[in-house]
């Protein structure tokens, strides 16, 4: 008899019992197999009892027992379709190929209708990695949690995440930062395809991401971040809402949405539909929302107001071979940056954004003996962000056309590897700059191999992976001097490493490391800038002599799971002999009385805890706390880096059952005075809010409401990573309703 064990919830741990049964019956020609797995509820991981798995066109079916297992035995070798089915949750069907005498491991994620968008999520034959359940229960957001933590835009969504904090100019150019490292540092991903915008230069961009229609988002740390970047202490933001189809639902499905806020006076209207057509799977989109001032305690933020459109059409092909498909995206946004800086315009600045992004994914289904699957992705971007000082002033334009490639062959068990890909990808970027902005339009290359491997040895599971780059940015305008260095070309070739190791020290007690070796090349901005940034409210000076960032990543954590407790603790050291920052100078630019931020490189350290833990107090009751903290200084002065958020501890008390939830929360942020030169403090605070969520099934329709309330009791506050701090605090008391139909 062998125990496994599934973590993969945020309150309980599924404990997992299966019976090996071997069929003597001539060994050297066996002829029939059995498949073992588990059926979950996607919305909390918890197991299905007395769902029914039916083996399509066969007598072959079992009933889930109380922990969700099921086995259907004495099955001829053969391909098969599982039909899966329970009460108050939508079908699902899983094709499975019965190939040896015992086929284990198979997880089934159904949807409830009354609380998912999806259909379903299946995970077909899944080895027990303990980073997928750790990864699972700290860095995924999704399901109910998801419905109502949906707001403005996507940091504000992560915001109560742990580890997880909001760079901000404006409730518009919002930002994730994770352990006080932001920009590109952080990459955000659409269904694993690169987002592209300029958000990662500077504080007064946008993220051209509606988080609306987003299904889950996942925040991707360790060895894995390897497969999308170099940068292996910072992290990736993926979000996933199956823009191309990837399964054919049995019938047409999808949502209409509304949503409002008091604080701007903000509406948003939403609908998702998708179309099954024999192996064709058509998808539409459209969400429109728009937004006034924003409030807060003192007075409105004046120019802050947001009108954003975003349209998406995805064709999906789905057969027995793999799948293909298409999407085309349009992404508009006009937005405004506040007024009152030194060097500001007394309105502030105008934003207008236009993305269109074509995408292209094809997976082939190779199911070799050492091999699983062949994937390539495509996508073409075109990015225009045009900044107006008045009406018919501009003051900034940015025109960037984007192509992007990856291939990946994913392996099944090879060599000492049990599971894993390698792959190469490729990305060409033709980046324009107009107006008052006197950077010089570059071009880049980036070209990379990666590679990133599962195994496990005795009781220990490893995740590796390294990726090898070379870079080119080769700007337009050579020779000319940037405070006495002279522009060229750069090239630069780095290397990124990345092992975790985990190991279960006892039955609910699971302990690990990562150790890795991270790079980062410098960003055109970063080199090249040369000129007032009057959004920004910022005269910025480029270094084109900077040297790729380099440093040493450590993470040392620890995670405990039973019936009634749910925790997580990690610590964390990162190391960078190199790491590139623009510093406010104290100096003024005197023809635009803009403050001057000259970039540089210095050596800087970041040390910190994160801390995460959900109680079950009683049934349906339960308690989270969630603290994160980090420690960041120039090394060889130790001063303080500039925008490292303060300590942070979020608290909720809350109440759940099938289709009513409740619950009381609190943030409270310790003050900041550990700041840079010419950096403003900012002092602790405490604010809180709360949520109802409800779900009522009528017939084929489900309608769920979510209502949040924030910043209660008015509270006067300041983000200490905001750039508009200095003006004005940060939201006044908003109330939040959302509605969603599915059908």
């Amino acid at each position: 008899m062998k125990v496994i064990k599934r973590i993969r919830c945020n309150h309980f741990v599924i404990a997992a019992i299966i019976l090996s049964v071997q069929f003597i019956i001539l060994p050297q020609q066996m002829t029939v197999g059995e498949i073992q797995g588990i059926v979950l509820d996607i919305s909390n991981d918890q197991p299905l009892d007395k769902a029914l798995v039916n083996v399509a066109s066969t007598t072959h079916a079992d009933i889930t027992d109380k922990n969700g297992l099921f086995t259907i035995p004495n099955l001829p070798y053969g391909n098969y379709t599982l039909e899966i089915s329970y009460i108050g949750y939508k079908t699902s069907y899983l094709k499975v190929l019965v190939d040896k005498e015992i086929i284990k491991g198979i997880i089934v994620h159904l949807s409830p209708i009354a609380l998912e968008t999806s259909t379903v999520v299946i995970t077909g034959t899944h080895e027990d990695y303990q980073f997928d359940d750790m990864n699972e229960f700290i860095n995924v957001l999704k399901g109910k949690e998801l419905e109502r933590e949906i707001s403005l835009t996507l940091a504000s969504t992560l915001k109560n995440e742990t580890g997880l904090a909001i760079r901000s100019m404006g409730p518009a150019p919002a930002r994730p930062v994770i352990r006080g490292l932001g920009n590109d540092r952080i990459q955000i991903t659409e269904d694993g395809i690169q987002s592209t915008d300029l958000s990662s230069t500077s504080p007064d961009h946008a993220v051209a991401i509606e988080p609306f229609t987003i299904e889950r988002i996942e925040v991707v740390r360790g060895p894995k971040v390897l497969t999308q970047n170099s940068t292996t202490i910072g992290g990736v933001v993926n979000i996933i809402r199956g823009e191309i189809p990837d399964n054919i639902p049995a019938s047409i499905t999808g949502l209409l949405g509304i949503y409002g806020e008091t604080v701007n006076k903000g509406f948003l209207g939403s609908g998702v539909v998708s179309i099954p057509i024999n192996n064709f799977v058509l998808r539409g989109e459209f969400t429109k929302r728009k937004t006034d001032d924003i409030t807060t305690p003192i007075a409105k933020l004046k120019n802050s107001n947001i009108f954003t459109q975003n349209y998406s059409v995805g064709l999906g092909f789905i057969n027995d071979w793999g799948n293909n498909g298409i999407s085309i995206r349009e992404y508009s946004s006009e937005y405004g940056i506040p007024g009152g800086f030194v060097g500001a315009h007394p309105n502030g600045v105008d934003i207008e954004i236009f993305k269109r992004q074509i995408n292209f994914k094809s997976k082939i289904k190779i199911d070799t003996e050492h091999f699983s699957n062949l994937r390539f992705d495509f996508a073409r971007d075109y990015f225009k962000q045009t900044e107006y000082e008045r009406a018919d002033l501009i003051g900034a334009e940015f025109t960037i056309f984007n192509y992007r490639s990856q291939l990946e062959l994913h392996n099944k068990k090879l060599l000492f590897a049990e599971k894993g890909l390698t792959g190469l990808s490729f990305e060409f970027r033709d980046f324009k700059v107009g107006g008052f902005v006197f950077t010089p339009a570059t071009t880049s290359l980036k070209t990379s191999l990666f590679s990133f491997q599962q195994f496990s040895v005795m009781n220990f599971n490893f995740e590796t992976a390294i990726r090898f780059s070379y870079d080119q940015l080769k700007p337009s305008a050579t020779g000319i001097s940037i405070n006495g260095r002279q522009v060229k070309q750069r090239d630069f070739f780095t290397y990124s490493l990345s092992a975790s190791v985990s190991h279960k020290i006892a039955e609910n007690f699971l302990t690990g490391l990562n150790l890795s070796r991270s790079s980062r090349v410098p960003t055109i901005e970063e080199l090249y800038s040369a000129g007032p940034h009057l959004a920004a409210y910022s005269y910025e000076t480029g270094n084109p002599d900077l040297r790729d960032e380099r440093g040493i990543g450590t993470e040392l954590y620890f995670s405990y799971r039973d019936e009634w407790i749910s925790s997580s603790l990690t610590f964390f050291a990162n190391e960078l002999d190199y790491y590139i920052i623009p510093r406010n100078s104290g100096k003024i630019n005197f023809q635009t009385l803009l403050p001057i931020y000259q970039t540089e490189g210095v050596s800087a350290g970041f040390r910190g805890i994160e801390f995460s833990s959900d109680i079950k107090i009683v049934e349906n009751i339960s308690f989270h706390i969630s603290s994160s903290y980090t420690y960041g200084e120039i090394k060889s002065s130790s001063s303080p880096l500039p925008q490292i958020p303060p300590f942070k501890t979020n608290l909720e008390l809350r109440y759940t059952s099938e289709n009513f939830g409740i619950g009381i929360n609190c943030e409270l942020t310790a003050k900041q005075n550990r700041t840079d030169i010419y950096e403003e403090p900012t002092s602790g605070y405490g604010i809180v809010g709360g949520f109802a969520q409800y779900s009522l099934v009528a017939g084929p329709v489900i309608n769920n409401f979510s209502f949040v309330a924030e910043n209660i009791f008015n509270k006067e506050y300041r983000n200490h990573l905001s750039r508009v701090k200095v003006i004005l605090p940060e939201a006044s008391r908003n109330f939040r309703l959302t509605y969603k139909l599915f059908f």
